[in-house]
């Protein structure tokens, strides 16, 4: 059951992705047969996992300069105790 709702989440957002994209049926026909074999879920699934990889870089970007920020605070008070 949870997976058929699943099915359906992707191919709704692959739907939306596809026809926000290209506007007209007859491109977005096109694309979805020549790029994700002729299912929306498939390319809801690519919407979703380049949606996952983009979050990563920000989430990995935020903690590099909170790391920055940390070094930058120690060496600050580091220099401010000599």
């Amino acid at each position: 059951m949870l997976g058929s709702i699943w099915h359906a989440l992707k191919a709704g957002i692959g739907f939306v992705y596809l026809y926000l994209r290209y506007w007209r049926p007859r491109r977005v026909r096109e694309q979805l047969a020549q790029r994700y074999g002729s299912r929306y879920a498939t390319a809801g699934s690519a919407v979703l996992t380049g949606l996952m990889q983009g979050l990563g870089v920000v989430l990995l970007l935020i903690l590099a300069a909170v790391g920055f920020f940390a070094l930058g605070a120690a060496m600050w008070a580091a220099i401010g105790q000599q």
